[in-house]
């Protein structure tokens, strides 16, 4: 269809850009509506006049609707750990005395609300656990309502925090209250308005109003992360800019107060709060080390090395039972090794195969760890760690019935570096048998790792019979500091190149050719599918850029979008990173007559993160410069955010459209 343009025309350091499509980014805007309505009819009738969904939907269903647990916390007496019966649209979070007993008593229930659209966003037991700070997301904004609930007897306080977003509150260690970040209320539109000069807040319970703890006002765009320690002695608080891992650390001693001091006073490395050894801190760094290293740090400074650099990426640690347990990443595969306090390696626990490990969890003092254990082909499971006598066990899991199977292969890019590339399919489905209907997913972004992880629609795809192709490219943390700086910036163009020449490689090996091969990705590898299919269209078969990046002159202007900056990159504040930006942009790139495959471009109303005037705009330009007959979509989820909390009858409705559309366009025949 056609849209309405209008006469804006932006200068950037003497470089005209128009904007026609700009009266889109008016959420509110009435005509907006009705142009968003015409554009659902016409995807709607698309997406039913494809082959009938109900065999997709009914794996679906089996993939989705099945118990799921989260990992157990120890606070006090109590035990806390969320928990999905498989029916429930929303998770609920329980209480009991022991992880995983009998007798679990539901704490809090969103689903009890009426609404499935509001999840549990996140919460946080006080240190004896007769307190839990809870937020609800409703529709899956970013915005988090604190609350305090009673473990004993499920009741609300009357205390109420707002406008908080990205952190977490760390409690005081005798429970009276918690620190938090928070921003100013939006002066307009919540959804939209940039989140600037975040404030690091002390709210006591039962205080009418909250206490300023820390504050940069003149550094808008930094965002801190308190952290109390398990012991209860200090008040660990990162800065960092925007997305940027480079931090500074300020250090208080709460026996002494909430007054806070440099402790890193130069943001030039990554440095996370493991624990503490009584006068120290134990601290994961890439200082001097860009594959990271575990450090211990006194309060005046002084850094003494603990695990020394690896040929692995370490990706995070725990004081478990009065050792540590290290985190590794090992061509982007999840290894774990076990140390004592001096460092000294004791033991290295063999995983279940090729996965990889979401979270970990553990009291500095308890000899159980319960980590959450993922791979492609299993929903994921709660492994137990007993780190006295190294034996592993399933503390809880639902398995699925398959015979997938997962294989790692590497990718030389365009100039010459070594990718990872994990391939998932039937045993039946070889790349001699090909070519076969392929779907490649990528990322590339903000130093996340693409590792072994469970997805419904992935998972669906492949016991179908089609080939699922999870790419791990620069910009991510596979390989510390060195690989995601190699994909930022002014080298984001070799995570575009990364994602070509592993199409290029599945073409080439004989898993796939270009009619039967799909691409896509969310959020950053949202702008990796929509910079990827501008720039070689000619790879694919089909094309979803699912809640992506798309307008990269204007990203910075959107709620958290100027954080996105240190990846990114400022295309009005610096003439290079303009130009940069302008070459792949997604949206300032699309051309008449370029033979774009199929595309399905898709967002959600209430994304607070990536707004959807990104995919919007995206939209109406692609179809603008396509020819009649071309395929070239936009879907919008209702009261949706960015992917976070959606109910699971959200969740497989969305994910059936996806698998029609990828479906038709690879030849994927289901049964």
């Amino acid at each position: 269809m056609i849209t309405r343009t209008v006469d804006v025309v932006d200068d950037y350091f003497g470089t005209t850009v128009p904007d026609p499509y700009r009266w889109l980014e008016d959420s509110d805007d009435a005509e907006v509506a009705d142009w968003l309505a015409a554009q659902a009819a016409v995807t709607r009738e698309h997406l039913d006049g494809l082959p009938d969904p109900a065999p997709i939907r009914a794996l679906l269903d089996r993939a989705v609707r099945r118990p799921h647990s989260g990992l157990p916390r120890h606070h006090g007496r109590y035990w806390f750990r969320t928990h999905n019966d498989g029916v429930q649209q929303q998770d609920v979070l329980l209480v009991e005395d022991e992880p995983f007993g009998d007798d679990p008593r539901v704490l809090i229930d969103p689903n009890a609300l009426g609404d499935a659209s509001v999840s549990l966003a996140a919460y946080r037991p006080s240190p004896d656990g007769a307190l839990v700070a809870y937020s609800y997301s409703e529709a899956g904004s970013d915005w988090r309502t604190w609350r305090v609930r009673e473990t004993s007897t499920g009741m609300d306080r009357p205390d109420e925090v707002r406008w908080s977003k990205f952190t977490w509150p760390s409690w005081l260690p005798d429970g009276s209250g918690f620190v938090y970040g928070a921003y100013d209320p939006p002066a307009g539109d919540s959804l939209v308005e940039s989140n600037r000069a975040m404030r690091l807040m002390l709210h006591r319970l039962g205080a009418g109003t909250d206490e300023l703890v820390f504050a940069l006002p003149d550094e808008p765009d930094v965002t801190f992360w308190p952290q109390v320690t398990d012991d209860g002695r200090w008040l660990v608080v990162h800065a960092t800019k925007g997305t940027e891992h480079r931090a500074r650390v300020w250090l208080a001693d709460l026996s002494a107060g909430l007054g806070l001091r440099p402790l890193i006073a130069v943001a030039d490395a990554s440095w996370q709060l493991v624990g503490s050894l009584g006068d120290e801190l134990v601290m994961l760094t890439d200082a001097e080390a860009p594959l990271g290293r575990l450090v211990a740090v006194t309060a005046d400074g002084a850094v003494r090395e603990l695990v020394a650099e690896r040929a692995d990426q370490l990706e995070a640690a725990r004081h478990a039972g009065g050792r540590l347990v290290v985190q590794w990443l090992h061509d982007a595969a999840a290894r774990l090794t076990v140390h004592d306090l001096d460092g000294t390696q004791l033991a290295t626990p063999e995983l279940p195969g090729l996965g990889s490990i979401a979270d970990l969890e553990a009291g500095a003092e308890e000899p159980v760890l319960h980590l959450d254990w993922a791979t492609f082909t299993a929903p994921p499971a709660v492994l137990a760690y007993r780190v006295d006598t190294d034996e592993l066990s399933t503390a809880f899991a639902t398995p699925l019935d398959t015979d997938l199977v997962t294989e790692q292969t590497f990718v030389a890019s365009k100039d010459g570096t070594r990718v990872p590339l994990f391939l998932v399919h039937r045993p039946d489905i070889t790349a001699t048998g090909g070519p076969h209907p392929a779907w490649l997913y990528g990322y590339g972004g903000f130093r996340v790792a693409m590792t072994p992880t469970f997805d419904a629609s992935r998972f669906a795809f492949a016991s179908a019979g089609g080939v699922v192709a999870v790419a791990c490219l620069r910009g991510g943390a596979e390989y510390g500091r060195d690989w995601h700086d190699a994909g930022r910036l002014a080298n984001k163009q070799n995570v575009f190149d990364d994602a070509a020449a592993c199409a290029e490689h599945l073409i080439f090996e004989g898993w796939t050719d270009r009619e039967h091969l799909a691409l896509s990705g969310r959020s950053n590898g949202g702008l990796l599918a929509g910079a990827v299919v501008t720039q070689r269209p000619e790879l694919f078969a089909a094309v979803v850029p699912e809640v992506g990046v798309l307008d990269l002159l204007r990203f910075h202007l959107w709620t958290i979008g100027a954080a996105w900056i240190s990846d990114y990159g400022d295309p009005r504040g610096d003439a290079e990173q303009f130009a940069t930006l302008r070459a792949y942009s997604p949206l300032h790139n699309l051309r008449a007559d370029a033979g774009y495959p199929p595309i399905m471009v898709m967002t959600s109303d209430h994304d607070d993160r990536v707004v959807p005037a990104h995919s919007l705009k995206f939209a109406a330009a692609l179809q603008a410069v396509s020819p009649p007959e071309a395929v070239a979509l936009l879907r919008v989820d209702s009261a949706s955010g960015h992917g976070y909390g959606r109910s699971h009858d959200a969740l497989v409705a969305e994910r059936t459209d996806v698998l029609r559309f990828l479906s038709y366009y690879t030849g994927l025949h289901w049964q």
